[in-house]
């Protein structure tokens, strides 16, 4: 055997041994049954044995049914844990282990019972019993017996329902008058795999004494509503109703009555059974419901804010029944919550946020609301004064002063001239009227804005302004027709002397330095039709007023074209373009003689003549006319060769 044979033989025996020394992988889970009661721990351990690999865990119960709890998991091993195990926990749990592609799965059985307390022994009557297991459950059956001395009395296996989970569970025995005297035992037995028989034992002395035969079920009552409880027991005893808490005695008797139920009516009220041998009681829970009551509104200020104080609105109900409550109002976005209280809060509260703030309580039986009406306080600010027309005034102006600010209490406004030793002007909404203004009155004036949290100032100055606007007139009333005499005039009731300007059209610029001008037109024509203007200028400044003049014009100068020719081909079309110069516009006619004088119109002075023959030949007359007259114009259509 050569060096190469020797080498493979080798590495084939290492694996061998490899292999050999490798064992086969498998799945543990642990432990194999897990007997639990309700609301204890549970952890369930599940483990990759000989799994070179890493390994994953899938925790499910038969039927892919989640099975709960939390998973904690490592390369080799997959913790499932429950800290508080309920009803629903009992069932097979699966483990699946995948180790690199070879799976194992492992099962185990969680039993689930409750069986935490004694059993409670009652009188229903005179010789009926009963006894109550609270809070039992379990997978398996659970036996009640009635028990005297070492005789069974009655046996009673009770089957659970799994979907209803834990729950009280009753059984009654009737003793016959031979069992009066003597002791008497309720025993619960619970069997469960894993675990020895549990018993919960209760003993009673029968004996004579006052039994209930009925008392009302806990009842629930609305507001304003009448309220009856009764009690019934055999005929030897005394009923007398208390509530629950109280040492005074509601009423003796089968019956209590409560007329018009209010909210403090509600809690347990308890009904006494006694005899000369001993006594029993039997509880009622009442529960009142109605619309809630008038939530209450506050404010974490006393008194109104100042503008920039921290501020929480907070409305709060004393209802018994769950209440929804919303603060809305003012420039506040409204809030909702299901609670008790509800608070917002204005980091920084402005005078937008004055107003009227509104909390509602809500729950299904009705609604009530509470209001608050926040005024916000802050000194002037933002304040403004605004001068009507201008603050450049002409000479035996008036103008009007607006002052106005923000501030709360609303503030005094007080207007002064510095020039007259600050006499002051006061109004009660912030407007002053200044008459008849003439050079003197002219300079600086301070608005003082004041309120009891502080002041704000304001100045304006009133300086001579540029002339007024001037009069442009014309001396014809209305539109002037062509040939008339026309006078245009300008005219300007400034103080201070003015340079007056008149142009535009087809007019040369006129100047002069006087309060008024006028230029004569002898013979307006249609080109002198357009915009004038008038220029009142002085060292402040200048206005300018404009007037249109349209002149008015019977048709003149008309002309009549015929394209391509008014020498005609058989068949052939035309097109007459007409014009005239008028104004208001002409409207245009084309006749034909030969058809007594049947008229054609054009909107746009253009006709189209299609297909003419031999008889559309001869003369056209086009008729321009407006309402101040009209022209005429001929053409002939002929026969082309």
């Amino acid at each position: 055997m050569n060096g190469e044979n020797l080498l493979t033989f080798a590495l084939w025996i290492i694996t061998l041994r490899l292999i050999a020394g490798t064992g086969k992988f498998r799945a543990q889970l642990e432990p194999k049954v897990a007997v639990k009661h309700v609301n204890e721990s549970l952890e369930l351990v599940c483990t990759a044995l000989d799994c070179p690999s890493e390994a994953t865990f899938t925790w499910k119960s038969l039927g892919d049914i989640s099975v709960g709890g939390v998973m904690k998991s490592n390369q080799t091993t997959s913790h499932k844990m429950y800290s508080h195990i309920r009803t629903e926990h009992g069932k097979t749990v699966v483990c699946q282990v995948d180790c690199g592609g070879l799976k194992e799965q492992r099962t185990t059985i969680i039993e689930v019972y409750s069986f935490p307390s004694d059993p409670v022994i009652s009188r229903t009557n005179n010789l009926t019993l009963m006894c109550t297991f609270p809070s039992v459950y379990t997978s398996e059956f659970f036996n009640l017996q009635w028990v005297l001395g070492d005789n069974v009395l009655k046996d009673e296996e009770i089957t659970f329902d799994a979907y209803k989970g834990v729950q009280n569970v009753s059984s009654e025995y009737t003793m016959s008058d031979k069992y009066l005297g003597k002791n008497i035992t309720c025993r619960g037995v619970l069997n469960l795999r894993g675990r020895p028989e549990g018993q919960k034992v209760r003993s009673f002395t029968a004996q004579y004494g006052p039994a209930f035969f009925n008392i009302s079920s806990n009842t629930t009552v609305k507001v304003g509503e009448r309220l009856e409880l009764r009690c019934d027991a055999d005929g030897q005893s005394d009923l007398t109703w208390r509530k629950l808490g109280k040492s005074e005695v509601l009423s003796r008797g089968k019956v209590t009555v409560i007329e018009n139920v209010t909210w403090s009516d509600a809690g347990m009220y308890e009904c006494e059974a006694s005899t000369k041998l001993l006594s029993l009681q039997a509880k009622v829970g009442v529960t009142v419901q109605g619309p809630p009551n008038l939530p209450k509104f506050r404010l974490s200020s006393a008194g109104n804010p100042r503008a920039g104080d921290y501020v929480t609105i907070t409305c709060d109900s004393d209802s018994v029944l769950p209440v929804e409550l919303t603060i809305s109002g003012a420039s506040l976005n409204q809030v909702e919550k299901h609670s008790s209280s509800i608070s917002i809060n204005i980091p920084s509260i402005q005078l937008k946020d004055s107003g009227l703030y509104f909390c509602d309580a809500k729950n299904e039986l009705g609604s009530k609301r509470s209001s608050i009406n926040i005024t916000v306080q802050a000194p002037p600010r933002n304040s403004t004064v605004l001068v009507y027309p201008s603050a450049q005034v002409m000479e035996a102006q008036n103008i009007t002063v607006h002052c106005s600010t923000v501030s709360f209490p609303p503030a005094s406004i007080i207007l002064m001239r510095e020039a007259d030793g600050f006499q002051e002007f006061r109004s009660t909404n912030g407007t002053f009227h200044l008459f008849n203004l003439k050079s003197e009155d002219m300079g600086t004036y301070i608005v003082n804005f004041t309120n009891e949290l502080g002041y704000e100032v304001q100045t304006f100055e009133l300086i001579k302004g540029p002339p007024n606007l001037p009069k442009l007139r014309l001396s014809s009333a209305g539109n002037p027709r062509a040939g008339d005499y026309v006078t245009i005039t300008c005219d300007s009731d400034s103080v201070l002397p003015v340079e007056l300007t008149i142009s535009g059209a087809s007019l040369n610029q006129v100047e002069k330095h006087s309060s008024s001008i006028s230029i004569n037109i002898p013979s307006i024509q249609l080109k002198d039709s357009g915009l004038y203007f008038c220029d009142a200028k002085n060292e402040l400044g200048s206005k300018r007023s404009s007037i249109n003049i349209t002149v008015q014009a019977p048709p003149r100068n008309s002309t009549v074209l015929v394209y391509p020719s008014a020498q005609v081909m058989e068949a052939q079309n035309i097109t007459v373009h007409c014009s005239t110069v008028s104004f208001p516009p002409a409207s245009i006619i084309l006749m034909r003689e030969a058809d007594g004088f049947q008229e054609f119109r054009s909107t746009n002075g253009t006709f189209h003549l299609f297909n003419l023959k031999s008889e559309d030949m001869g003369t056209y007359i086009v008729n321009f006319t407006n309402e101040l007259g009209y022209e005429v114009q001929t053409f002939e259509l002929i026969k082309g060769k």
